[in-house]
């Protein structure tokens, strides 16, 4: 017996010892995905980004609502990188009079919410469903909703399922968003495409952010609580990392170079030279993403003399829901359209 017992107390020894090796790898190999990329990496990482297929493939219109303040909100479907992709359009009443601003909305999560209830989401503070821009804005804006892979889009309790990997939550919804923006295009004569905007919050920031420098359609960028780094974010949650943006990565079905490349297509820090107009928004204590991040964003688009321009909060939330000056600011930021 007491040989056994021995024997079983260096087997979990050596068992344990192999299990810490192997966690140790894992460590090593994200730092090298995560560590500064050069100039050179970051060049080639934005045009490859902006030679990607995103014209409208396979649309469908699926359905359509009229909503309490009578614009009308259509379904569709479309093909982008060979997923079946869906998203929502809002189209102010009488708009086929003339061509109107657009605005994206890029919703925020973290890569593990697999569902997105528009009528519940637009009715929360934050976006004041269906008065999403506030009554004014809201009758000429065309607001598009994409939904991110692997999400599934709920309207009226109809389920609309999007494919592909709900970890890709970053670059890859970035792309979903861009397609989605060339499906409106194309079907909606009435959008201006010389006036699109693009707002998010939170991993929504972060795409608006990403979105914004891959495509110089955009012009205005809202962002409210993102991330802007994914090595400072991995440094903060290196678990949640792991498990929900690089798990391709440890699981092999991914390269160490396609992780590298989604890791640098998902950090905003590096494209600040290619940003439209920026309005920022942080909180000084938000209880998730830290300052920092929108500190060192901006510290990078003074150096690149970027346009934005920036505002902090102190309430110690994840965002401004209730705040009536941060409401202001983004409603005359995107009004000064209706004005020209």
């Amino acid at each position: 017996m007491y040989k056994i017992v021995i024997g079983l107390l260096l087997f979990n020894t050596v068992f344990c010892l192999g299990q810490e090796a192997n966690v140790n790898k894992k460590d090593v190999l994200m730092q090298q995905i995560v560590s500064p990329p050069s100039q050179q990496e970051i060049h080639e990482t934005l045009i490859n980004l902006r030679q990607k297929d995103l014209l409208p493939k396979d649309i469908v219109v699926h359905d359509s609502i009229i909503l309490s303040n009578m614009n009308k909100l259509f379904i569709l479907s479309h093909t982008v990188e060979g997923n079946k992709h869906y998203g929502a359009v809002i189209v102010p009443k009488h708009s086929e009079k003339l061509k109107l601003p657009v605005i994206i909305f890029a919703t925020g999560g973290d890569g593990i919410h697999t569902e997105f209830d528009v009528s519940q989401d637009f009715n929360h503070k934050a976006i004041q469903f269906p008065n999403y821009l506030g009554e004014k804005l809201d009758k000429e804006f065309i607001v598009v909703i994409p939904s991110f892979r692997g999400q599934q889009l709920i309207i009226d309790g109809k389920k609309y399922q999007s494919e592909g990997n709900i970890g890709d939550a970053f670059d890859g919804a970035t792309t979903d968003a861009l397609a989605f923006l060339n499906v409106v295009l194309e079907i909606f004569n009435t959008a201006d495409e010389h006036r699109i905007a693009i707002f998010g919050g939170s991993r929504g920031g972060t795409v608006s952010l990403l979105a914004s420098a891959r495509d110089k359609r955009i012009k205005k960028t809202v962002v409210v609580a993102a991330p802007t780094d994914m090595a400072a974010l991995y440094d903060l949650y290196p678990q949640q990392f792991k498990l929900l943006f690089f798990n391709y990565l440890l699981n092999g079905k991914i390269s160490e170079i396609q992780a590298r490349k989604r890791f640098i297509a998902s950090s905003p820090i590096y494209f600040t030279k290619e940003l439209s107009f920026v309005q920022l928004h942080h909180d000084e204590n938000d209880p998730f993403v830290p300052v920092s991040f929108a500190g060192n964003l901006i510290k990078k688009m003074e150096q690149d003399k970027t346009k934005f321009c920036s505002y902090f909060y102190n309430e110690g939330i994840h965002g401004f829901w209730d705040n009536e000056n941060y409401w202001k600011r983004v409603q005359e930021f995107l009004g000064s359209w209706i004005k020209e």
